[in-house]
């Protein structure tokens, strides 16, 4: 059978699902928008959320809080968005500290600020019933076509208060397939999944007690009991503790996870202390959306693949990357985590700059733009040198044929360091090591404005005018 006649033979079953893969290759975003729902949703529902003595963390990666004793206790809830009826005595046995949420949300309750304004305002009201207080750590909103499969997840965690020796960290993401040609239930989709939860710990350099909690939906039985035992899989062969938990139910392909883990370090989370020449490595080159996107289109639309060939490439050589770049996100970033582990202050102690990664970075979202965040987050102008793409012709044609506003995105992707330049080359060297492809990409210039200065060249990964004009252009190529 040929490459083309798979792939549509699985848009056909992909379409009897729900989905229709095609809408993700002309880059639809699966996730509620941040910029323009999601954040001023929260700046608008904070106080009152407070007064219903519910506090909102602040935008991160992943929720840190204290390790006490034996770990979180996690309950698990799902429930109806408008739902007045929550079970609010069930809510007060439980009696949680923090949660971790996971939104999915009709497309026209997402659509505009106010209609998901509303939502959260209605799920937090009968939340607040139980007179429970606690702090929502981590959030995840994601869009659904089908008004039948709206919920909302959390994973409630309870702990006692007591001497604590580290903290405890959680991440939850979700995806809903990586590859349209491959089955809806590979373990490749699973392990894409399960890997891109866990980099957000592991960016942090969380990699011992780990525990994960699947979150999987699925058309039929079949296939969810499948993507479970993916899951079983992967936990055991990467030493992870899989607790089972309560599946949404709404008979729609999802994939994703909450992970736990514990850390006996203090996490890189010192964008104060950046300064003047410290270093900026990224674990590996980026952009590695880029050739799937290119690969899909292609397949899809003989216009994409000739133009392709124009340029001197094929079917078969995209194939090759999209296969590569798959297998490297289907693998935790795990040897990573022990690096970065091994470069942090223990718990309780100071921060030397000279000595420990200061702080990092997970670029599978926001590709290069993660240096944008961190620099007005740290007050700080950054200089990026040399911007290292996997696949740099396919990055180029992903942009000039507006497949992707920002192809240097990624799942479960390269992973930022910010260090001193006195320990940056010894990273760079145990990288290396472990197999790695580690590429100074820049430097920190000083205290500024949030300034990050760039090469022309970035207009070739960034077709997001939006993001282009957050960035300092220079004449020069990186």
């Amino acid at each position: 059978m040929s490459t083309r006649q798979e792939f549509w033979d699985n848009v056909s079953k992909y379409r009897e699902m729900g989905m229709d893969p095609l809408r993700w290759v002309a880059g639809c975003a699966v996730k509620v928008d941040l910029n323009s729902v999601v954040y001023p949703t929260l700046h608008n529902i904070k106080p009152s959320l407070k007064q219903m003595g519910i506090s909102l963390g602040a935008r991160v990666d992943a929720d840190i809080f204290p390790l006490v004793g034996d770990g979180p206790i996690i309950n698990r809830r799902i429930y109806d968005p408008f739902s007045t009826s929550i079970d609010t005595e069930d809510l007060k046995k439980i009696n949680p500290k923090r949660a971790i949420s996971l939104l999915q949300v009709f497309q026209k309750n997402a659509e505009k600020q106010e209609k998901f304004e509303a939502l959260l305002i209605s799920l937090y009201t009968s939340i607040s019933k139980s007179n429970v207080h606690f702090s929502v750590g981590k959030g995840h909103s994601i869009i659904t076509p089908d008004k039948e499969a709206e919920f909302a997840l959390f994973d409630f965690i309870s702990y006692e208060e007591g001497q604590t020796d580290g903290y405890c960290l959680s991440n939850n993401d979700t995806i809903q397939i990586i590859d349209p040609t491959a089955d809806p239930s590979s373990e490749q989709q699973t392990n894409v999944a399960v890997s891109n939860s866990l980099n957000d710990l592991i960016t942090l350099g969380c990699f011992e007690e780990l525990k994960v909690l699947p979150v999987v939906d699925a058309p039929n039985q079949e296939i969810e009991t499948q993507i479970l035992k993916n899951m079983t899989s992967f936990a055991t062969k990467y030493n992870i503790e899989l607790i089972p938990a309560e599946s949404p139910k709404r008979s729609k392909l999802l994939i994703g996870a909450t992970l736990f883990g514990s850390l006996q370090k203090e996490p890189p989370t010192k964008l104060d202390l950046l300064d003047s020449d410290m270093k900026i490595l990224v674990t590996r080159p980026f952009g590695d959306l880029a050739p799937i996107n290119v690969f899909l289109s292609c397949v899809a639309d003989d216009t994409f693949l000739k133009d392709l060939e124009a340029t001197g490439y094929g079917l078969k050589d995209v194939q090759k990357a999209k296969d590569s770049v798959i297998k490297t996100m289907s693998e935790p970033n795990l040897k990573v985590a022990k690096i970065i582990n091994k470069y942090l202050p223990d718990f309780g102690s100071d921060f030397n700059v000279q000595e420990h990664i200061l702080a990092t970075g997970d670029l599978s979202g926001p590709g290069i733009m993660i240096f944008k965040e961190h620099a007005d987050n740290a007050n700080v102008d950054i200089s990026l040198d040399n911007l290292p793409l996997q696949y740099p012709e396919f990055v180029k044609y992903a942009t000039e044929n507006f497949l992707m506003d920002n192809a240097t995105a990624g799942t479960n992707g390269a992973v930022a360091i910010i260090a001193s330049s006195n320990i940056i080359g010894n990273i760079k060297t145990d990288l290396a090591k472990e197999g790695y492809d580690p590429r100074l990409v820049g430097t920190i210039l000083g205290k500024g404005t949030g300034n990050v200065r760039v090469g022309k060249n970035v207009k070739d990964m960034i077709a997001s005018q939006a993001l282009l004009d957050d960035l300092d252009i220079t004449g020069n190529e990186n």
